[in-house]
């Protein structure tokens, strides 16, 4: 069995202490082959609150991919914002952005964050079709059994959460994405756990959102994600860790082909 921690949100500088240390505790008796954050590891992204969380994601000795969300650039710093606003983000957390595989899976880190965008709301996303394009091919390249796309903002409005998205290019990307070999695409930003079977014209995926572990909640409480491939299914649970420990619960149980889709 190949077991996958979806983690996001966690916004150092707000972080719930206790979500974070029953995440921590979870995660660790767990004992995933890998674990993927998906964006917001702070709060203002401040220096101290990078490293808060380089300090806390070191403890854990697997596999990590990590991307950016929009709350990892410079809040207060507009000039910085602007022109270097993800700086901080790769001074602590370079090194895991990009790729990271286990024996059966790999997850490929896509930015769809921006430090500043000409439209009413800059926190919005925006997919860069060639960063996706390269992600897709680096992807396919490999022979893991579950292939997963992680960035920070979904590419579609998640049913029912109660902040509504905007994603540039979303559409089109959820059109590559499903005719790729990608299987799942991981975000964040929304607070909403959520599992999703995406169905485009041509094929599909799964879109996965994870809760926060911050106080910064809105319809949930603190939660995070496992993922996990055994004998050829896909079983995405979300944990909440609130209240008198640790809940889990199930959200949803798929072939790993995606057979219906095809």
């Amino acid at each position: 069995m190949t077991v996958i921690a979806q983690i996001s949100d966690i916004h150092f500088g707000a972080e719930d202490e206790n979500a974070i240390a029953a995440a921590e505790s979870c995660i660790k008796a767990t004992e995933p082959d890998m674990l993927v954050v998906c964006g917001d590891l702070t709060q203002r992204g401040r220096t101290r609150e990078f490293d808060a969380a380089a300090e806390w994601l070191d403890g854990f000795d697997i596999p990590k991919l990590i991307v950016p969300g929009n709350h990892d650039t410079p809040m207060f710093n507009v000039a910085a914002r602007a022109a270097e606003p993800f700086k901080r983000f790769k001074r602590r957390f370079g090194q895991y952005f990009g790729v990271a595989e286990t024996g059966n899976a790999i997850a490929v880190g896509l930015n769809t964050a921006r430090g500043w965008q000409a439209r009413r709301n800059w926190a919005e996303g925006s997919v860069n079709l060639d960063d996706l394009d390269d992600v897709l091919i680096r992807a396919a390249a490999s022979e893991a059994d579950v292939k997963l796309i992680a960035c920070h903002h979904p590419f579609h409005s998640l049913p029912g959460a109660p902040l509504r998205t905007r994603t540039r290019r979303g559409r089109r990307a959820a059109d590559k994405v499903a005719a790729s070999h990608v299987q799942m695409v991981l975000t964040g930003h929304v607070h909403t756990p959520s599992v999703g079977l995406r169905q485009r014209a041509n094929g599909c995926y799964l879109a996965v959102s994870s809760g926060t572990l911050s106080v910064r909640l809105r319809a949930e409480p603190p939660s995070f994600n496992l993922i996990r491939l055994e004998e050829g299914e896909l079983r995405i649970d979300r944990c909440d860790v609130h209240g008198d420990g640790p809940t889990l619960s199930r959200m949803g149980a798929f072939d790993a082909n995606l057979e219906p889709c095809s």
